[in-house]
Protein backbone atom coordinates (compact mmCIF):
# COMPACT_ATOMS: atom_id res chain seq x y z
CA UNK A 1 0.00 0.00 0.00
CA UNK A 2 1.25 3.45 -0.87
CA UNK A 3 -0.30 6.66 0.48
CA UNK A 4 0.05 9.83 -1.57
CA UNK A 5 -0.85 13.28 -0.26
CA UNK A 6 -2.15 15.73 -2.86
CA UNK A 7 -3.23 19.35 -2.72
CA UNK A 8 -6.93 19.63 -3.44
CA UNK A 9 -9.53 16.96 -4.09
CA UNK A 10 -7.94 13.48 -3.99
CA UNK A 11 -10.51 12.00 -6.39
CA UNK A 12 -9.24 14.36 -9.13
CA UNK A 13 -5.74 12.90 -8.82
CA UNK A 14 -6.63 9.20 -8.48
CA UNK A 15 -6.41 8.38 -12.20
CA UNK A 16 -3.16 10.33 -12.64
CA UNK A 17 -1.52 8.54 -9.69
CA UNK A 18 -2.72 5.14 -10.98
CA UNK A 19 -1.25 5.76 -14.48
CA UNK A 20 2.10 6.92 -13.10
CA UNK A 21 2.37 3.96 -10.73
CA UNK A 22 1.44 1.58 -13.55
CA UNK A 23 4.43 2.85 -15.56
CA UNK A 24 6.76 2.46 -12.56
CA UNK A 25 5.52 -1.06 -11.78
CA UNK A 26 5.06 -2.79 -15.16
CA UNK A 27 5.03 -6.28 -13.62
CA UNK A 28 1.89 -5.59 -11.57
CA UNK A 29 -1.32 -6.65 -13.29
CA UNK A 30 -3.24 -3.52 -12.41
CA UNK A 31 -2.61 -0.68 -9.97
CA UNK A 32 -5.64 0.73 -8.19
CA UNK A 33 -5.75 4.25 -6.81
CA UNK A 34 -8.48 5.15 -4.42
CA UNK A 35 -8.94 8.34 -2.37
CA UNK A 36 -8.33 7.73 1.33
CA UNK A 37 -11.64 9.39 2.15
CA UNK A 38 -13.54 6.65 0.29
CA UNK A 39 -11.70 4.01 2.35
CA UNK A 40 -12.31 5.72 5.69
CA UNK A 41 -15.83 7.02 5.01
CA UNK A 42 -17.75 3.77 5.68
CA UNK A 43 -16.15 3.38 9.12
CA UNK A 44 -16.81 7.01 9.99
CA UNK A 45 -20.52 6.85 9.20
CA UNK A 46 -21.54 5.57 12.63
CA UNK A 47 -19.38 8.22 14.33
CA UNK A 48 -20.98 10.97 12.25
CA UNK A 49 -24.45 9.68 13.09
CA UNK A 50 -23.56 9.57 16.79
CA UNK A 51 -22.19 13.12 16.67
CA UNK A 52 -25.34 14.31 14.89
CA UNK A 53 -27.49 12.69 17.56
CA UNK A 54 -25.43 14.30 20.33
CA UNK A 55 -25.95 17.71 18.70
CA UNK A 56 -29.68 17.12 18.20
CA UNK A 57 -30.27 15.95 21.76
CA UNK A 58 -28.04 18.73 23.11
CA UNK A 59 -30.10 21.31 21.23
CA UNK A 60 -33.30 19.75 22.52
CA UNK A 61 -31.91 19.87 26.07
CA UNK A 62 -31.11 23.59 25.71
CA UNK A 63 -34.62 24.29 24.41
CA UNK A 64 -36.18 22.29 27.27
CA UNK A 65 -33.98 24.09 29.80
CA UNK A 66 -35.08 27.45 28.39
CA UNK A 67 -38.77 26.50 28.46
CA UNK A 68 -38.43 25.11 31.99
CA UNK A 69 -36.67 28.22 33.26
CA UNK A 70 -39.28 30.43 31.59
CA UNK A 71 -42.05 28.43 33.27
CA UNK A 72 -40.46 28.64 36.72
CA UNK A 73 -39.81 32.38 36.44
CA UNK A 74 -43.28 33.09 35.00
CA UNK A 75 -44.86 31.11 37.84
CA UNK A 76 -42.77 33.03 40.37
CA UNK A 77 -43.86 36.34 38.84
CA UNK A 78 -47.50 35.26 39.00
CA UNK A 79 -47.10 34.29 42.68
CA UNK A 80 -45.40 37.61 43.52
CA UNK A 81 -47.85 39.79 41.58
CA UNK A 82 -49.07 41.64 44.68
CA UNK A 83 -45.51 42.24 45.93
CA UNK A 84 -44.49 43.58 42.54
CA UNK A 85 -47.61 45.76 42.43
CA UNK A 86 -46.74 47.22 45.84
CA UNK A 87 -43.17 47.92 44.70
CA UNK A 88 -44.44 49.75 41.62
CA UNK A 89 -47.09 51.63 43.70
CA UNK A 90 -44.36 52.78 46.09
CA UNK A 91 -42.36 54.18 43.17
CA UNK A 92 -39.99 51.42 42.11
CA UNK A 93 -38.85 52.06 38.54
CA UNK A 94 -39.93 49.43 36.03
CA UNK A 95 -36.27 48.77 35.19
CA UNK A 96 -35.60 47.80 38.82
CA UNK A 97 -38.52 45.37 38.75
CA UNK A 98 -37.17 43.81 35.54
CA UNK A 99 -33.68 43.51 37.08
CA UNK A 100 -35.19 41.85 40.16
CA UNK A 101 -36.82 39.14 38.04
CA UNK A 102 -33.82 38.61 35.72
CA UNK A 103 -31.43 38.47 38.69
CA UNK A 104 -33.55 35.74 40.28
CA UNK A 105 -33.45 33.68 37.07
CA UNK A 106 -29.72 34.16 36.61
CA UNK A 107 -29.09 33.07 40.19
CA UNK A 108 -30.72 29.73 39.40
CA UNK A 109 -28.77 29.34 36.17
CA UNK A 110 -25.40 30.21 37.68
CA UNK A 111 -25.96 27.69 40.46
CA UNK A 112 -26.82 25.10 37.79
CA UNK A 113 -23.75 25.96 35.70
CA UNK A 114 -21.43 25.63 38.69
CA UNK A 115 -22.98 22.34 39.79
CA UNK A 116 -23.08 20.95 36.24
CA UNK A 117 -19.46 21.98 35.58
CA UNK A 118 -18.25 20.25 38.72
CA UNK A 119 -20.12 17.07 37.82
CA UNK A 120 -18.85 17.23 34.22
CA UNK A 121 -15.24 17.67 35.38
CA UNK A 122 -15.64 14.70 37.71
CA UNK A 123 -17.29 12.50 35.02
CA UNK A 124 -14.94 13.63 32.23
CA UNK A 125 -12.59 10.71 32.72
CA UNK A 126 -15.24 8.30 31.44
CA UNK A 127 -15.93 10.18 28.20
CA UNK A 128 -12.32 11.13 27.44
CA UNK A 129 -11.98 8.27 24.94
CA UNK A 130 -14.90 9.64 22.89
CA UNK A 131 -13.37 13.10 22.52
CA UNK A 132 -11.10 13.61 19.52
CA UNK A 133 -8.20 15.96 20.25
CA UNK A 134 -10.17 17.56 23.07
CA UNK A 135 -9.61 17.47 26.79
CA UNK A 136 -12.61 16.68 29.02
CA UNK A 137 -11.65 19.72 31.12
CA UNK A 138 -11.13 22.24 28.29
CA UNK A 139 -11.91 25.70 29.74
CA UNK A 140 -12.89 27.07 26.31
CA UNK A 141 -15.65 24.47 25.97
CA UNK A 142 -16.88 25.08 29.51
CA UNK A 143 -16.87 28.84 28.89
CA UNK A 144 -18.79 28.48 25.61
CA UNK A 145 -21.40 26.22 27.21
CA UNK A 146 -21.78 28.63 30.15
CA UNK A 147 -22.20 31.55 27.73
CA UNK A 148 -24.90 29.69 25.78
CA UNK A 149 -26.75 28.79 28.98
CA UNK A 150 -26.59 32.36 30.32
CA UNK A 151 -27.88 33.66 26.97
CA UNK A 152 -30.77 31.17 27.05
CA UNK A 153 -31.48 32.23 30.64
CA UNK A 154 -31.55 35.90 29.71
CA UNK A 155 -33.98 35.22 26.88
CA UNK A 156 -36.13 32.94 29.07
CA UNK A 157 -36.35 35.50 31.90
CA UNK A 158 -36.88 38.53 29.65
CA UNK A 159 -40.57 37.82 28.98
CA UNK A 160 -41.61 37.28 32.63
CA UNK A 161 -39.48 40.31 33.61
CA UNK A 162 -41.27 42.45 31.06
CA UNK A 163 -44.66 41.18 32.26
CA UNK A 164 -43.66 41.91 35.87
CA UNK A 165 -42.67 45.47 35.01
CA UNK A 166 -46.10 46.06 33.46
CA UNK A 167 -48.11 44.99 36.52
CA UNK A 168 -50.83 47.52 37.25
CA UNK A 169 -50.54 48.40 40.95
CA UNK A 170 -54.33 49.06 41.27
CA UNK A 171 -55.21 45.60 39.95
CA UNK A 172 -52.50 43.87 41.97
CA UNK A 173 -53.52 45.55 45.24
CA UNK A 174 -57.22 44.71 44.77
CA UNK A 175 -56.56 41.03 44.15
CA UNK A 176 -57.02 38.63 47.02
Amino acid sequence: MLLVRVAGNAADYADLVRRRLQRLMPGAAYVTAEPFQSIVDPTMQSWRFGATMFVAFGGLAVVLAGVGLYSVIAFGVAQRRQEIGIRIALGAPRGNVMRLVVRGGLRLVIAGIVTGSLIALWAGKWVATLLFRESPGDPLVYGAVAAVLVTVALVATAIPAFVASRVDPNVALRAD
